[in-house]
């Protein structure tokens, strides 16, 4: 679509070799240009709002007054006019007397305000978003020609590439400029890890907890600078409430590193990843004799005062300390709560306040006796109702003569809504809207206790859906994702109306239901069973699935968590191997599958078969038009009872049971076999085998690998080993050894899954490593979280720094392969570019041209 055509004007092939750094100058020019290249009135840039019901104007030409520059339209009323640019990348509009009026239609009044007659708008999409749109305007009949569409479509994606470009440059720029202002800034901030240990703190917290300006704080914890006779209240209360709420703000008893006291004001912020868990702390802290010396010279100036808060953009309103009545606001706080100035005349602080009024005439005692009173988060109530959260402050003050409490109000409804998205990351799976492991867990738990005092009857059910990693593996992530989603969907419908929990327990194909004596176990099986009759759509495609439960009973079968999911999963796996839908735990049961040794035995005899099969995953190089530069090596286990064993199941108890170096050998040496039965046909193409922890560690891990090279008279460069970060954090001295003499060796070493574990540049600076490999969690949230697209950007910057080639897993999309293409990314893998194979299927791939990483 994007491809230019030989009558493709110079203008725009000018536009599209430009490189765009800011992105008002840049959009000038581009509706300048269209406006040239199709003739037309005029030429504007929209973007649309979040959810795409409004679209706005941010630059047109000719120029139009300031009162219009910020023009915002409704576009609700017209579902086809982003179906057009959905499906066509285009809105054509030969004369405006084509569309039939429609009620309170802002686009209709738009165009006959404008005396448009013919528009046509070129979609702007951004990672493959649709962001916006170029319009162009004409105030006469046109029949808009193919070429003037693909010439539209062409400047759009001019207009995409130049916001994309934009947006890395101010990334950099800005971070740049949020360092240099957190340095200077005159409050005293510091970061902390989760478990309190200090990371960073900037002068100003240098300056008030005693620190010289480069003194190591590795050592010191938040909790070496609180008084002594405050610690415990820190641990009990103000910790687990920073924790359980995101934030916590108050008074605080600290001291310096001479050990010298002083009250402060301190506010805690932490903050979690997207999988809920705790990545820092964020503290700033106020010293508190400083605090009250600033707010009497605030107290003194109070115009200056007001003026401050106004640009910071907190609301003030004072209000009489013995009726609580409001005597007088600023504009930002009218705007705020919506009162007017008459309303706000008839109301008390009492009245909007949610607090209970004996509460809120405390906090005023206590801002007349010390002057000031931090409130920490409140709720107001809007003129129009419902609740605003606020964060409130009050400081004593005078007013016409007399003593007022001056309140200071901070809108913080962002806030509450992150703190509300990270629980829901926290006890929510994002893909089903199903409650997750933590939620199940702290249910149990409540349950299970009375279950211990005779007062209840807990079931668990698990719920696996029959070969769902054949499913994976022959739908791909991107379907069996969409299923998830539908099976989530069909079930909460189900068991709606029932007192159930349900849950995805396992983030597979796994999900777990509880529930208490008043319901039926025997109904909700039933239930489960009956939500699965009906096909699932994968593609347009109907797909028929089938589950398999298995129950357990507390207190009959278990008294703790723990042990009801277990049993429940002793269950379901007796089911499995007997070929049952459904069986409930029974202590009697010698089923293969409960006795992990038994287990053991079966891997060992796989060993010694044909039931261990690996297939190959091609690596394409993205500067090589796409060429193979490698394989991954991925382990089949086909067991005769149970089918498919995934390696997660099977590969922790080869590691226990001390199988896994047959296995690592095994897997080693039949992949060198292969990669030398097709060095003719696919010559330079790499191997590349995962190499457990275990066997990285164990002394015969050298001897392994030169006696595959060895016995498959494969070159070394031919072969990558692949490790992860956790395995080689286990040992770094012994795995840095180890590696570094397999790398003289010349194989090839890749670091698995990075970014998931510790990600630290002090060790990888010290690992012989060529390759880094980014984990697919990351790839998967490009274009909906920037949080991920960040993390992959700043590990394609320090592999490269470093001088690696860096890999991306996980490709599935298009989407995903466009946007890491533009982000440098050496190499991409996934089921987009390629889907595991046999070593035959490679050995026969056509057309195929290897290159080296």
């Amino acid at each position: 679509m994007n491809a230019p055509n030989a009558d493709e004007p110079a203008q725009i092939r000018a536009l599209f070799a430009r490189r765009f750094e800011h992105l008002d100058t840049a959009l000038g020019d581009i509706v300048e240009t269209a406006a040239a290249v199709l003739d037309v009135s005029r030429v504007s840039v929209w973007l649309f709002s979040r959810d795409r019901r409004r679209i706005n104007r941010v630059c047109c030409w000719p120029a139009v007054p300031d009162d219009e520059a910020g023009l915002t339209l409704d576009i609700s009323l017209r579902p086809e006019y982003l179906q057009a640019l959905d499906s066509d990348a285009v809105f054509r509009l030969s004369d405006a007397a084509e569309m039939s009026p429609r009620s309170g239609d802002a686009f209709s009044a738009y165009l006959s305000s404008f005396g448009i007659v013919s528009l046509l708008d070129a979609a702007v999409y951004v990672d493959g978003v649709l962001t916006g749109v170029l319009c162009h305007e004409d105030s006469r009949p046109r029949q808009w020609s193919t070429t003037e569409r693909d010439r539209a479509i062409r400047l759009g994606a001019v207009v995409g590439r130049a916001i994309v470009q934009t947006r890395a440059h101010q990334s950099v720029s800005y971070g740049e400029r949020f360092r240099r202002i957190v340095e200077a800034s005159v409050d005293a901030i510091g970061m902390a890890r989760p478990d309190g240990g200090l990371e960073y703190l900037n002068p100003s917290a240098r300056e008030i907890l005693g620190l010289a300006p480069d003194e190591p704080i590795a050592e010191f914890r938040l909790m070496d600078f609180i008084q002594p006779d405050s610690r415990e209240h820190v641990r009990a209360t103000i910790f687990p409430t920073a924790r359980r709420n995101g934030h916590w703000t108050g008074p605080l008893r600290m001291r310096t590193r001479q050990r010298e006291r002083f009250d402060a004001t301190i506010t805690i912020d932490v903050h979690r990843d997207s999988a809920g868990a705790v990545e820092y702390i964020s503290c700033t802290i106020g010293d508190l004799a400083r605090n009250l010396e600033l707010e009497r010279r605030v107290n003194e100036v109070r115009s200056r005062y007001e003026s401050a808060f106004a640009q910071t953009g907190d609301s003030v309103f004072l209000i009489d300390p013995v009726s609580a009545r409001i005597l007088d606001s600023d504009a930002s706080f009218r705007e705020l709560l919506g009162y007017s100035a008459s309303q706000q005349a008839l109301v008390t602080l009492h009245e909007i306040s949610e607090e209970a009024v004996s509460e809120v005439e405390a906090r005023i005692a206590r801002a007349l006796r010390d002057g000031h009173v931090l409130c920490g988060e409140r709720r107001l109530l809007h003129a129009r109702g419902g609740w605003m959260d606020v964060e409130m402050s009050m400081l004593r003050t005078e007013w016409q003569e007399t003593t007022a409490i001056s309140v200071r109000l901070r809108d913080i409804a962002e806030l509450v809504q992150r703190r509300r998205d990270i629980e829901q990351l926290a006890y929510f799976d994002p893909l089903t809207g199903l409650a997750n492991s933590n939620l199940l867990r702290e249910r149990a738990d409540g349950m299970l206790e009375q279950s211990l005092a005779g007062e209840r009857t807990v079931h668990f059910m698990l719920l696996q859906i029959v070969r769902w990693e054949r499913v994976f593996d022959i739908q791909g992530y991107r379907i069996a994702e969409s299923l998830i989603q539908q099976i989530g969907t069909r079930l909460q419908d189900a068991f709606n109306g029932h007192d159930a929990t349900l849950a995805r327990v396992l983030g597979g194909g796994e999900l777990g239901l509880l529930f208490d004596e008043r319901e039926d176990p025997e109904r909700m099986v039933e239930i489960a069973r009956e939500a699965f009759e009906p096909p699932f759509m994968a593609d347009a495609e109907p797909i028929h699935l089938r589950v398999r439960t298995g129950m357990a009973q507390a207190p009959r079968d278990a008294v703790n968590f723990k042990d009801l999911t277990k049993r429940a999963g002793l269950a379901l796996r007796h089911a499995h191997l007997h070929s049952m839908a459904h069986c409930r735990y029974d202590p009697t049961h010698s089923s293969r599958i409960q006795d992990e040794r038994l287990l053991e035995e079966d891997l060992r005899e796989a060993l010694q078969s044909d039931q261990l099969s690996l297939r190959y995953q091609p690596v394409r190089s993205i500067a090589r038009q796409g060429a193979w530069s490698a394989v991954e090596v991925l382990l089949r286990w086909h067991h005769p009872q149970l089918g498919e064993v995934a390696p997660t199941d099977f590969v922790p108890l080869a590691e226990d049971s001390e199988l896994i170096l047959d296995l690592d050998r095994r897997t080693l040496n039949e992949a060198c076999t292969a990669a030398a039965g097709w060095q003719k046909r696919l010559r330079g193409l790499r191997v590349s085998v995962n190499i457990s922890a275990v066997t990285l560690m164990h002394p015969q891990m050298l001897d392994l690998v030169e006696e595959a090279i060895r016995t498959t008279h494969i070159e070394a460069s031919q072969l990558c080993l692949e490790v992860t970060e956790t395995a080689v954090m286990r040992d770094r001295s012994l795995a840095a050894s180890v590696l570094r003499r397999l790398h003289d060796l010349g194989v090839y070493i890749a670091l698995d899954d990075f970014g998931t574990g510790f990600s630290s540049l002090a060790y990888l600076k010290d690992l012989p490593v060529d390759v880094l490999k980014i984990d697919r969690d990351f790839v998967r949230g490009i274009g909906t979280d920037t949080r991920d697209e960040r993390t992959i950007l700043a590990i394609i910057q320090l592999g490269h720094d470093l001088g690696l080639k860096v890999v991306a897993e996980g490709v599935e999309t298009r989407s995903q392969y466009a946007w890491l293409a533009r982000r440098d990314v050496d190499f991409v893998q996934g089921f987009h570019v390629g889907a595991p194979m046999r070593a035959e299927q490679l050995a026969r791939a056509r057309g195929v041209r290897s290159r080296q990483p």
